[in-house]
């Protein structure tokens, strides 16, 4: 088959949760079929990673973003009382690269990989069109909303609110819909809507494991330029690292991830903390913990940083919402703690303790080899592009799913 790829993020290098996701699945289908990618480039380093990504491909059209520009039009597009989202991505070289494929390729199927480029899916001509909604996006608009206060609230409870009914009309749109956990899919209550959402989760890479370190080190990886990120780490820095130091003095946090906002390297200067920034393999970072946290606050989906850490068999502690759509064990596949006094207790027991954490992580490890395979998540979206379109009928007017109020985590 010929299948046309859009992202909004090149899907290489595979170094945050989206771009895992995303070259996972554009390396399977890359296996059994011919494909065409299109995508964005919202940082100048990785358009080094191309002709990488390219071998994959019969042809790849790479775009730079500008987020200064794109913001400007994102704004201009809500004051016209559309979505940021749909025009942030908008662009005339995108949409005249996907005319002139569909028109020159002849695409069997085209997949959509996030909202953010749904609008160019849709007026691609093909017979089989699917998208990947990954998380509902309209929902952590509204966790922004609840953690920020004036007009930036308001502003992003204004994009929640339309950015949910354009996800109840694309899934109408589109063959058929994909989200990443039956958490996700059961927010949707009305059922000609989840009559067409299908659930492929995400996989792990495994390696070989190595022992844990004597060092009681607790680590977090992740883009440290990425908000959710940001609050977990100045939150637990502030809120759970001084009990955690006062039970164990020669405890260390080390913050790995690449672009640390100004926010997070000031972190660097409070006693044993580490900001590292990007570095060459997160994987030999992982392996140099004793323990890794995941203490976000706000969370959609699968956390990848939880997976990765979990495979290299490392306990992990972290909130309720960054275990939803994980479905381990508590206690015995990792730790989760809410809030500063039982964070730090969970922390501060796995370092004073290190043959139970060990034993966490053994577990953790077995969990991720069963439930957690790329070939297999792969085979289901294979199958989602490859089945024959079916006869459609006019669609009943949808019920507009409301945003999702997220689960609060007490402070």
């Amino acid at each position: 088959m010929k299948i046309l790829y859009l992202a909004h993020r090149l899907p290489y290098p595979p170094n945050k949760g989206d771009k895992i996701r995303s070259f996972h699945q554009l390396e399977y289908l890359s296996r059994c079929h011919s494909l065409w990618c299109a995508c964005f480039v919202d940082d100048p380093d990785d358009f080094q990673h191309v002709d990488r990504l390219r071998g994959y491909c019969e042809d790849l059209a790479a775009f730079p973003l500008d987020r200064t520009v794109a913001t400007a039009r994102a704004l201009g597009s809500l004051a016209r009382g559309r979505t940021l989202t749909e025009a942030y991505f908008h662009t005339r070289r995108m949409s005249a690269t996907v005319r002139n494929w569909s028109e020159t390729v002849g695409f069997d199927a085209v997949l959509a990989f996030s909202s953010s480029v749904a609008p160019y899916a849709l007026a691609c001509n093909a017979p089989r069109r699917v998208i990947d909604f990954c998380d509902w996006d309209s929902a952590k608009w509204l966790a922004y909303a609840h953690r920020s206060s004036g007009i930036r609230a308001r502003l992003f409870d204004i994009e929640a609110r339309r950015l949910a009914r354009r996800e109840a009309e694309w899934i109408q749109a589109f063959d058929a819909s994909v989200i990443i956990t039956d958490a996700e899919a059961a927010e949707v209550h009305d059922p000609s809507l989840r009559s067409r959402i299908t659930v492929v989760g995400n996989g792990v890479d495994l390696r070989p494991c190595v022992p844990p370190p004597a060092e009681p080190r607790v680590g977090f990886v992740g883009a440290m330029d990425y908000p959710p990120n940001v609050d977990a780490v100045c939150w637990f820095v502030d809120e759970v690292w001084p009990v955690v130091r006062q039970r164990v003095p020669e405890a260390t946090f080390r913050i790995v991830g690449r672009r640390p906002t100004a926010k997070v390297k000031d972190l660097a200067d409070r006693p044993g903390i580490e900001v590292t920034g990007e570095v060459p393999n997160a994987g030999t970072c992982i392996d140099q913990f004793a323990a890794a946290v995941a203490p976000l606050r706000i969370a959609r989906g699968i956390q990848n940083k939880v997976l990765e850490a979990m495979a290299a068999a490392r306990p992990v502690v972290l909130t309720s919402l960054a275990a939803e759509g994980i479905d381990a064990c508590d206690g015995r596949d990792y730790v989760i703690a809410d809030g500063p006094r039982a964070t730090a207790s969970a922390v501060a027991s796995l370092l004073r303790v290190p043959r139970g954490a060990a034993a966490i992580g053994r577990s953790a490890r077995a969990f991720v080899e069963e439930h957690f395979n790329w070939d297999r998540e792969g085979a289901k979206l294979d199958a989602l592009l490859t089945t024959p379109r079916p006869l459609r009928t006019p669609p009943a007017t949808p019920t507009v799913p409301r945003p999702p109020q997220p689960t609060p985590v007490p402070v």
